[in-house]
């Protein structure tokens, strides 16, 4: 299939996810400079599941957020409305993805996937372009929603990939996607973040989350976002697997010079990893692979990466 026509493909095959009426509504109204706070709660609160939701992620360190917010007013007072239209629109995102059926993909290693990826983003966002922390949570959870679209939308031809969205299995499946399908699953997702109106800083880094950093346009917004993203999926999926611990820190070295990290960011960031997953997973509303083994690899990978930082002092 050529680019265009898989991509008019998938949008004909009603394969990506709805807008909510209260999305669009929210996404309407936050546009307005002097947009009515009342008059917004009146909105999410006609979704008690969804303002339940938003005000349980405002309260996430993820963040920023000082102090315990209470209410949706409080909410959109200290977080503004931009950061609370994104959460809105991030919150029904994943309602979506979750009620797409899927047989070919395993949602819950999906989820433990986008999560890890979501917090590690984050926490490394913080080191090296704090400015994008909000956006970085935000890509590295959304970064692969094309996975499951592309699924959908082309089961026949997509199988052969989607098989490989698994643990162990390598990443050639990320090249192989282009050559089958004649686009990447980061394009796709980027064109469900366009339809939703989310930033283009976060629309671009998804877009580019797997690409070199020569294919990069220069005037990407999203570039070093889009980099931090890819560095943490690797981490991702160290973490969700059993994993040698020599390879896998051969794995998170090599990741953390993409993302210019130093390591002893990445030992910090894995401290307590595994809980903030599973309560991020609960806010979300979402089931993730349990991985009984998950604690067991972090504090291997730190033991072995604080070695190696002994050997090389």
């Amino acid at each position: 299939m050529m680019h265009s026509e898989t991509l008019e493909t998938i949008k004909r095959s009603a394969s990506l996810p709805s807008i909510p009426i209260v999305a669009t509504r929210c996404y309407e109204m936050t546009q307005d400079a002097n947009c009515d706070y009342d008059k917004l709660v009146d909105l999410l609160t006609t979704d008690p599941g969804i303002s339940a939701s938003v005000l349980k992620l405002a309260n996430s360190p993820h963040f920023g957020v000082t102090r315990q917010v209470s209410t949706l007013k409080q909410a959109i007072s200290l977080l503004g409305v931009k950061r609370i239209r994104e959460l809105v629109l991030v919150r029904y995102l994943v309602q979506k993805t979750e009620e797409m059926p899927n047989d070919k993909i395993d949602i819950n290693y999906y989820w433990r996937l986008s999560l890890t990826t979501a917090i590690l983003t984050s926490k490394f966002a913080d080191a090296v372009a704090p400015h994008h922390r909000d956006e970085a949570f935000m890509g590295g959870l959304l970064a692969d929603v094309g996975v499951i679209v592309l699924s959908r939308a082309l089961p026949k031809q997509y199988a052969s990939i989607a098989a490989k969205y698994q643990p162990h299995e390598s990443e050639d499946w990320i090249g192989g996607e282009y050559g089958l399908m004649g686009v990447t699953h980061g394009e796709v997702t980027a064109m469900v973040l366009e339809q939703w109106n989310l930033p283009q800083t976060l629309v671009q880094a998804v877009r580019y989350h797997h690409a070199l950093p020569t294919s990069i346009p220069t005037d990407c917004k999203g570039a070093i976002l889009a980099r931090i993203i890819n560095g943490s999926g690797s981490f991702a999926k160290v973490l969700s697997q059993t994993s040698n611990s020599s390879s896998a820190v051969d794995t998170c070295r090599a990741a953390m010079d993409r993302v210019n990290l130093d390591v002893h960011v990445l030992i910090r960031a894995l401290d307590g990893i595994d809980e903030e997953i599973s309560r991020m997973a609960e806010l979300l509303g979402v089931d993730v692979l349990n991985s009984k083994v998950f604690n067991l690899i972090c504090k291997q990978l730190v033991a072995n990466l604080e070695n190696t930082v002994a050997i090389s002092s």
